[in-house]
């Protein structure tokens, strides 16, 4: 409600919250502010609803923890009205907030391989702003909770041209109860099976759609990746049992030498002996 841009519409997704979301809601008395609950069926679902209910031309996405600043909507404005874009994906400049500072994001480096920027660098979606007549051939994948934001990214990404201002205006607030830090303070088998899926689906379905335009076997590499990922903090938070897990699902994956040294670090880390700080 502090843009510096006033032609705007809000629609809330209630993921089926318990706490008083719609009470909140309904104080303020704006006819630009939508209301809608649906029963919990995770963030792919919400923003998908929140999608087919909109009415503008560019949407943009805001997570709950994160934050827009004044400027966000008008920026993207100007920016797409200057430029002339056509159907395509946006990303602004991006703060990251914790207890102890507060850092730039890093962005994108449009001049290398789009695709491989984006799934290394990541776009959260509080910073991204895509043009509507993409999204109903292309939405967030519901069988998804976590690394879906990017699975969608690189999907439109691979068709579509992607645009970035590097004007800073939205805020990530990390805090101890956002997702990634609780997702790393305890690895759960079941969250790192929900994140490999996610890359594996896009490595076994979408060949046709990304062939020449990624490297080959960047995503084998790149799941290889997020195995070392979870397996290493895993390890730091001497999780013997699930750090085993992960590792010998990573050599299934792909056998390394890498992950063989890993198996003694396992238990020494268990043991308090070697601990590798970040």
């Amino acid at each position: 409600m502090n843009q510096s841009f006033e032609n705007w519409e809000l629609i809330v997704v209630d993921d089926g919250s318990t706490d008083d979301t719609k009470r909140v809601v309904s104080t303020f008395n704006d006819k630009r502010i939508r209301y809608q609950y649906q029963e919990n069926a995770e963030r792919s679902a919400a923003r998908n609803r929140g999608i087919t209910m909109a009415k503008g031309q560019w949407i943009c996405f805001l997570d709950s923890d994160d934050e827009f600043m004044n400027n966000h909507l008008q920026v993207l404005d100007t920016f797409i009205s200057e430029n002339q874009l056509a159907p395509s994906i946006i990303s602004s400049g991006m703060l990251a907030k914790n207890q102890q500072k507060t850092s730039e994001r890093v962005p994108l480096d449009l001049t290398k391989n789009t695709l491989t920027e984006i799934g290394e660098k990541f776009l959260l979606p509080s910073q991204v702003c895509v043009h509507r007549s993409i999204l109903p051939n292309e939405p967030f994948d519901v069988r998804f909770r976590l690394w879906e934001d990017t699975h969608l990214w690189l999907r439109i990404a691979a068709v579509h041209p992607i645009y970035q201002t590097n004007v800073i205006t939205t805020i990530q607030h990390i805090h101890p109860e956002g997702t990634v830090v609780q997702g790393m303070k305890k690895v759960r088998l079941t969250e790192v099976r929900q994140y490999i899926a996610a890359i594996q689906d896009l490595r076994g379905n979408y060949t046709a759609l990304f062939e020449r335009k990624l490297p080959a076997n960047y995503l084998t590499n790149y799941t290889d990746s997020k195995y070392r990922m979870y397996l290493y903090q895993a390890r730091q938070n001497k999780q013997l049992r699930i750090s085993l897990q992960i590792g010998w699902k990573a050599i299934c994956h792909k056998p390394s030498g890498y992950f063989l040294s890993e198996f003694p670090k396992i238990f020494l880390n268990k043991l308090g002996i070697g601990i590798h700080e970040n």
